[in-house]
Formats: C-alpha cells, sequence, structure tokens
C-alpha cells in the first residue's frame, strides 16, 4: 500500500511537472511574440509630405510708442502664407507674413484742421525648420522657427504734404506652433499662434526736411517684435504613387 502511494505521489508530480512546462513554454512564446511585433508609432505612409497654407488673424506690436495715452497702432491685421515639406517627423518650410495697422489722426492749430492718415506695415520673409506631431487619425501639433528679412514701412497721407514713405530692413526671428484638423486628404483647418521679432534701425524718408527731423530724433533702434494668432487652412502635397 505504501509502495502504492508513493507511485501515486509521483505520477501526480509529474502531471503538474508537465502542466508547468507547457505554461512555462506558453508564456515564453507569447512573450516572443510580443517583443517581435513592431511598437505601434506614427505611419508615416499615412502623413502627407507637406502642405501649403494660407491664414489670415490679428497681431498686436509688444513695444509701441504711446501718443495720447494710447497706444499708437499697436494692434493690426495679420496674413502669413508659405509652404512646409516635410521628411517624417522634420522638414523645412518657407513664410511671408506681414502686419498692417492703420490710424486716422485730426491736428489743429487753433485756426484749421488737418486729417492725417497713417498705415504701417511690417513684412517678413524667412525660411523655416518645421516639426509635427500626430495626435491621431486627423489632429496634428505643428511648430517652426526661422530667421529671415523683415521689412518696415510706413505711409503717411495729410492735406498740404502729399504721401511721405518712411522704409527701413531689418533681420528678425519668428517662432510658431499650430493646431491642424484634417477635414480631408486635400485640404484641413489650422489656428496657430506665435512671435515675429527683430529690431528696426533709422528709417528713411523721401522727404529731406523730415529726414532731417528723424536724424536729430531717432537715437536708437525701434523694437517690432510682434504676437499673432492666426486661423487659416492647409492644402496638402503626397506623395506621388509609383
Amino acid at each position: 500500500m505504501k509502495k502504492q502511494i508513493i507511485l501515486l505521489a509521483i505520477s501526480i508530480l509529474g502531471v503538474f511537472s508537465l502542466h508547468a512546462q507547457e505554461i512555462n513554454k506558453s508564456l515564453t512564446q507569447s512573450k516572443k511574440e510580443v517583443n517581435s511585433q513592431p511598437r505601434k508609432g506614427t505611419d508615416w505612409n499615412k502623413q502627407p509630405i507637406g502642405y501649403v497654407f494660407g491664414g489670415v488673424g490679428i497681431g498686436h506690436i509688444v513695444s509701441t510708442e504711446e501718443v495720447e495715452g494710447t497706444s499708437y497702432m499697436s494692434t493690426g491685421l495679420d496674413w502669413r502664407v508659405g509652404m512646409s515639406r516635410y521628411y517624417n517627423r522634420w522638414g523645412w518650410g518657407v513664410l511671408v507674413q506681414q502686419f498692417r495697422a492703420k490710424e486716422t489722426m485730426s491736428l489743429t492749430d487753433g485756426f484749421q484742421t488737418m486729417e492725417m492718415k497713417d498705415v504701417g506695415r511690417l513684412l517678413y520673409i524667412a525660411p523655416q525648420f518645421t516639426g509635427r506631431w500626430v495626435l491621431g487619425e486627423k489632429l496634428t501639433i505643428y511648430g517652426a522657427i526661422g530667421w529671415g528679412w523683415l521689412r518696415y514701412k510706413e505711409t503717411l497721407k495729410a492735406d498740404g504734404l502729399g504721401k511721405i514713405n518712411a522704409t527701413a530692413n531689418a533681420l528678425g526671428g519668428n517662432f510658431t506652433v499650430g493646431l491642424e484638423y484634417r477635414l480631408s486628404s486635400v485640404i484641413g483647418l489650422s489656428v496657430d499662434a506665435g512671435l515675429v521679432g527683430g529690431e528696426i534701425g533709422k528709417p528713411k524718408v523721401d522727404n529731406d526736411e523730415l529726414q532731417a527731423a528723424v536724424n536729430e530724433l531717432y537715437t536708437g533702434k525701434m523694437d517690432a517684435s510682434r504676437l499673432y494668432a492666426t486661423v487659416g487652412a492647409h492644402i496638402y502635397i503626397w506623395k506621388k504613387k509609383r
């Protein structure tokens, strides 16, 4: 009887041992299968290689002149166009962007009143270093940074003075971050915000008397940095199918 109990115990242990080996083999195989599977990431073949874009919004110059206690031409229309070309996550692009503000003032000497219209423009053109982070099938965060050419132009129109232009050029940097929502394989909507920064030197005026006054009064550089926010559209570019 004792011998039979020992044989039964050995048999039971053998069964459990075989069962444990099967479980261990199954777990090992599952781990191998999991490890052999590619990690989930962005399938760049399903993303456009780039896009052309356009947008319009509002811009605000951070540092402005004060005229009678109010900020002079500090806020205005901001528009931007350009393109971005990606190599998976990173890429390059080109940006053309302009800020425009307008001010109308009435000046009086006690006898007569003169209306003066002033339009200021800041044009910016720059190459871009770009990046994107895909959040889902339709949402993408994108960003860009660049360094380029900044042109300032101000046009003054007044009765008796005609039209007077002042211009200046400088180098400046920019930074943009935005969110894109893909409507279809052709077009998407975008919202973005950013900064264009630069300091403008002494402007050139096409009026000798005013140029002399500018030369005397203008001792430093004008901070032309501005914040902006725009809404726009992306028109996608895809790889050609072979």
